[in-house]
C-alpha cells in the first residue's frame, strides 16, 4: 500500500469513527479507542480473508458491522439489539453513501476521467462522503437517545430486518460489480440500497412521531382525569376551612368561659377536646393538595395528585411538601413519567403493608438543582444498597422489584441526574436530584 492508499485508509476509518461520534455522542477518548480498535480489527479481517479468498475488499465490508458489533458487545456492554442497530447502521450508512456517490459520479464524469484522475475521485468521494453522512446524521436526528426508549423497540426490531435485507443487497452489488458486463445492474443495487436506506429512516422518524402523539394524548387524557379530582378536593377543603371559620370564633368563646372561671380541669378539657382536635384536623394530609399549585410541570403534579388518592384508599398518611414555585424538569416526559409512577406506587404499596402507613413526599428548589424526597414506613430492616436495585428486590416482597431495576436503567441515559437510596429505621428513602438549566 501507497501513502496516498494509506492516506485513503485512515480517511476511511475517520469517518466511521465521526459518524460514531455523532450517532451515540462519545467523547474523543472514546472516539480514538473505537478508531484504533477498528483500524486494527478491519486489517486483521483482510490479511485473514486474504489468505482464503481472492476479492477480500467485498467480504470485509460484508463483515464489517461484527467488527462493530464485538467493540460494542464485549467491550462497551452494550444491549444486544442496540449493538446489532448500530453496527448495521454504521456500516450502511457509510458503505451505501460513498457507493451511491461514486456511482452518480462516475456517471456524471464518465469512466474515463474516473480512471485518469482516478486519486482525486477518491479523495472528492470521500470528502462527499464525509458531509452527506453529517447532513443525513443530523437531518434524521440520528442520536443514539432517539433510539434509546423502549416504546420504538419493537419497531427498531424490524428497522433491524430491514438493515440485514440491505446489506446483503449491498454485498451481492459488490460481487456483482466486479463482473464487467454485470456492472450497471451491481450500480442500480447500490442505488436502490440507499434509496431504501433513507426512506427507513424516514419512516423511523414518522414511526417515532406518531407514537409521541399518542403518547402524548394519553398523559393529556391522564391529567385532565386527575384534574378533575384535584378540583373536587380543592372545593371540599374550601367548604370546610369555611366551616372552619364559623367554628372558631365559638372554641375561642368556650376557652374563654374556662378561662374566666379559673378551673384548670376545665381550661385542660377544652383545651384537648376543642383546641387540640380542631388543630389535628386542620393538620390533616388532605391539605396537602394546596402544595400542588406549586408545581408547574402539570405531569408531575398529576402523577403526585393520583398518588395521594391512591394513598388514601390503602389507609396510608400521605404529607407533601413543596414550598417553592417548581419549573419543567429537565427529563423527557414519558421517562418521568415511567420513573415517577414507579417510585411513588412503590412507596404507597410499601406503606400500606407497614405498620406506621406514612408516607412524606417533598419538591425542593435548591440553587442549583431540584430534589425530590420520595420517604415511606416499610416493614423491613436495613439492606444492603446494592441489593435495591437487583432485578427481583423489592421493599414490598420477593419477585416484586423490577420496578425500582427499571428506574436505574431509565436514569442511566441522564447525565444531569442523580437517584440517591436510603434505609433506616424501617424508612425507605429515594432522592432525585435534578440540575437544573439556568436560562
Amino acid at each position: 500500500m501507497d501513502l496516498f492508499g494509506l492516506g485513503i485508509a485512515i480517511f476511511y476509518f475517520l469517518i466511521i469513527s465521526k459518524s460514531y461520534e455523532w450517532i451515540c455522542k462519545i467523547n474523543r477518548k472514546e472516539q480514538i479507542v473505537f478508531f484504533c480498535y477498528t483500524c486494527i480489527s478491519v486489517f486483521i479481517l483482510e490479511e485473514i480473508i486474504t489468505l482464503v479468498f481472492s476479492n477480500s475488499f467485498a467480504l470485509s465490508k460484508f463483515l464489517f458491522p461484527l467488527v462493530v458489533y464485538l467493540y460494542l458487545r464485549k467491550l462497551k456492554k452494550s444491549e444486544k439489539y442496540k449493538a446489532i442497530f448500530i453496527s448495521l447502521l454504521l456500516s450502511l450508512l457509510y458503505h451505501s453513501t460513498h457507493t451511491f456517490i461514486s456511482v452518480t459520479l462516475s456517471s456524471i464524469t464518465g469512466d474515463e476521467i474516473v480512471l485518469h484522475y482516478k486519486s482525486t475521485f477518491l479523495l472528492v468521494v470521500l470528502l462527499m462522503t464525509y458531509f452527506s453522512i453529517l447532513i443525513i446524521i443530523r437531518y434524521f436526528h440520528l442520536d443514539i437517545k432517539y433510539f434509546d426508549k423502549d416504546y420504538l423497540y419493537p419497531f427498531l426490531k424490524k428497522v433491524i430486518v430491514a438493515f440485514f435485507g440491505l446489506h446483503i443487497l449491498l454485498f451481492i452489488s459488490d460481487i456483482v460489480s466486479t463482473t464487467h458486463h454485470l456492472n450497471s445492474f451491481g450500480s442500480i443495487l447500490s442505488t436502490i440500497v440507499f434509496i431504501c436506506l433513507l426512506l427507513i429512516f424516514f419512516a423511523m422518524n414518522s414511526h417515532k412521531v406518531q407514537i409521541e402523539k399518542e403518547i402524548a394524548l394519553k398523559q393529556k387524557k391522564f391529567e385532565q382525569k386527575h384534574l378533575q379530582t384535584y378540583t373536587d378536593e380543592i372545593v371540599e377543603l374550601y367548604n370546610e376551612i369555611r366551616g372552619f371559620r364559623h367554628d372558631y370564633a365559638g372554641m375561642l368563646v368556650s376557652m374563654q368561659m374556662a378561662i374566666d372561671s379559673g378551673d384548670l380541669q376545665e381550661i385542660n378539657r377544652v383545651y384537648n377536646e376543642v383546641l387540640v382536635k380542631a388543630n389535628q384536623k386542620l393538620r390533616s394530609d388532605k391539605y396537602t393538595y394546596f402544595d400542588l399549585n406549586n408545581i408547574e410541570d402539570s405531569a408531575l403534579r398529576s402523577l403526585i395528585a393520583q398518588s395521594i388518592v391512591y394513598a388514601r384508599k390503602n389507609d396510608v398518611e400521605f404529607t407533601l411538601e413543596v414550598k417553592d414555585i417548581i419549573t419543567r424538569l429537565s427529563i423527557d416526559l414519558l421517562d418521568l413519567v415511567r420513573i415517577m409512577s414507579i417510585l411513588l406506587n412503590n412507596a404507597v404499596e410499601g406503606a400500606a403493608d407497614s405498620y406506621l402507613k406514612q408516607m412524606e413526599v417533598a419538591v425542593i428548589k435548591m440553587d442549583f438543582e431540584t430534589v425530590i424526597v420520595i420517604q415511606n414506613s416499610c416493614k423491613i430492616t436495613m439492606t444492603p444498597s446494592e441489593d435495591l436495585f437487583a432485578l427481583s428486590f423489592s421493599t414490598k416482597g420477593r419477585n416484586r422489584g423490577l420496578g425500582l431495576n427499571n428506574v436505574k436503567e431509565i436514569l442511566d441515559k441522564y447525565d444531569n441526574i442523580i437517584l440517591e437510596t436510603e434505609m433506616e429505621d424501617n424508612t425507605f428513602r429515594q432522592i432525585i436530584r435534578f440540575k437544573r438549566e439556568f436560562e
